[in-house]
């Protein structure tokens, strides 16, 4: 009997380590085929990703224009055009040379403050360079006569290749045009006329920098030298800037030009002073924590907001003594730059033609570490 219970007991345990055994083996074997899907799948991404990385054969258009100062000293500039009348520092570390203020001819150079050359050329006024059939006010059919637009372009820089996407949206309002001399064009184009607003000449640093297309690429993108960034000269220049791009299209029309300083920028800096001190009391967490990210010096924010009435609380107007009736008002961040009104679609739309258009009269601009914040006076009084 007790012989008979040994042999039961052994038995038992065989068939326990057995199934045991067998268990181990299947789970085994699943792990490894789990792990080998998985490393297939990744491999299959990273093949994708490899194949993506590919641009057709992009036929350059021949250097023309303000294309041929791009990556020149900037004293090469100002042999031709002078010394600039003004200066004005930025966010990205590129220095602005300020040429024909207070004209229709109004033009920008950009200094990128590494390599002291000339890194951006924006046109946004009615100056044409010589031997350059590229102009401000062309038809976007003339512009596909000069050049065939691509939705793709691999590009060097710091012995990296990355590729720009462009979007139909980007093709359609900013496509990008490139020379034989490895610089490039950006023709903005106004959405509802498709003429073109403005042109900007830049290499390929500033490309990445304006982040302004999609961007792949195999390896991180390289970091941009980033300076000190001087807030104090910012906060009077980029609102100068704003407007003197502003009266140069109202010139364009003929419109009378709008006053530095209306009463209103008083009201556009209460606004400012509010939101800073509670966003939350205004705004909608997500758009006060990005606000609050913003104006403690944070430039690296992808994230671009443009709010008008609806889209924050009917408090702001009341706390500084607006009405909705007689005023309309913008709170716009990330803005470190005026060429912004031209890349953003979205302020084409809303914001622009009633900043140029004949009927208005008087508007406020104030601006904060990155914070615009812009009032138009619907009536004009």
């Amino acid at each position: 009997m007790r012989i008979k219970l040994v042999l039961r007991t052994i038995r038992n345990f065989i068939l326990v380590l057995f199934l045991s055994l067998l268990v181990m083996y299947c789970s085994a074997i699943y792990s490894d085929q789990s792990t080998k899907n998985k490393q297939q799948r990744s491999t299959e991404r990273i093949q994708k990703a490899n194949a993506r990385l590919t641009t057709p054969q992009i036929m350059r258009i021949k250097t023309q224009g303000f294309a041929s100062y791009i990556g020149m000293e900037s004293n090469q500039f100002e042999e031709k055009f002078g010394r600039p009348e003004a200066t004005m520092n930025s966010a990205i570390n590129v220095k602005w040379l300020l040429y024909n203020l207070d004209s229709s001819n109004y033009l920008k150079v950009g200094i990128d403050q590494y390599t002291q050359k000339i890194c951006s050329i924006v046109v946004v006024g009615n100056l044409v360079s010589n031997n350059s059939k590229l102009r401000v006010g062309m038809s976007f059919k003339q512009l596909l006569r000069l050049s065939t637009l691509y939705a793709n372009f691999e590009v060097s820089y710091r012995e990296e290749n990355f590729q720009f996407e462009l979007s139909e949206n980007d093709l359609n309002n900013h496509p990008l045009i490139g020379f034989t001399n490895g610089s490039y064009v950006i023709p903005y184009l106004q959405p509802n006329s498709k003429r073109v607003i403005a042109l900007e000449f830049l290499d390929t640093g500033m490309l990445l920098k304006k982040n302004i297309y999609q961007i792949i690429s195999r390896t991180p993108i390289p970091s941009q030298y980033q300076g000190e960034t001087n807030w104090n000269q910012l906060d009077i220049m980029v609102p100068y800037d704003l407007m003197q791009v502003i009266n140069t299209k109202r010139r364009i029309l003929a419109n009378t030009t709008l006053p530095v300083g209306d009463p209103l920028t008083q009201s556009a800096q209460r606004i400012i002073s509010v939101l800073e001190k509670n966003p939350k009391r205004y705004l909608r967490a997500s758009h006060a924590n990005l606000l609050e990210d913003i104006t403690s010096g944070d430039v690296g924010q992808n994230r671009f907001l443009s709010l008008s009435q609806g889209s924050f609380s009917k408090k702001l107007y009341q706390d500084v003594d607006l009405n909705t009736k007689n005023f309309e008002m913008y709170v716009i961040f990330p803005f470190y730059n005026a060429t912004t009104f031209f890349e953003k679609t979205k302020l084409q739309q809303n914001v622009w033609d009633s900043l140029i258009a004949s009927k208005t009269k008087k508007i406020g601009i104030a601006y904060d570490q990155g914070l615009l914040v812009i009032i138009i006076n619907k009536g004009g009084n």
